[in-house]
């Protein structure tokens, strides 16, 4: 190992985030990406999302999409943030099934709540929910000077 390696190694450290913590950071951003089974295999899929007010996440994608694949399935949620140039940055991973939301009048809802269109762009009307069952996060930054 380089000097230069040893020398970052202990400039940053690894911290675990309460789920409290993790529900603020996700509450500050509007895209995400959803890993879900499909028929040709794994996938991750970026999408735009909202944190609904009963704690769901859910996110707005069109039929026969990778993303629509999750209905009714487990999947995992991830929301991060990386600043490369100063070593810094947290993830969260949301754990729980995907439902389709019913209702125009909940579509409607959401479609109120959302920051953005979808940046895929197309007719994405699908809204698919997730309730967490399991929350996560870490968060990586400079660690403490020596002797603090």
């Amino acid at each position: 190992m380089t000097n230069r390696a040893r020398r970052d190694s202990r400039e940053t450290e690894f911290g675990t985030l309460s789920e409290e913590e993790c529900r603020a950071l996700i509450s500050t951003h509007g895209v995400g990406r959803v890993a879900v089974n499909t028929r040709n295999g794994p996938a991750v899929v970026p999408v735009n999302y909202v944190v609904s007010g009963d704690g769901s996440l859910a996110y707005r994608t069109a039929p026969g999409t990778a993303a629509a694949a999750a209905a009714d399935q487990e999947v995992v949620f991830e929301v991060d943030h990386v600043d490369e140039a100063v070593r810094q940055g947290w993830s969260v991973n949301v754990v729980g099934t995907a439902h389709a939301v019913t209702g125009d009048a909940a579509a409607r809802g959401l479609d109120q709540q959302a920051y953005t269109a979808p940046w895929a762009g197309d007719d994405r009307r699908l809204w698919l929910a997730i309730f967490p069952a399991r929350m996560t996060g870490r968060r990586i930054g400079p660690a403490p000077a020596p002797g603090r």
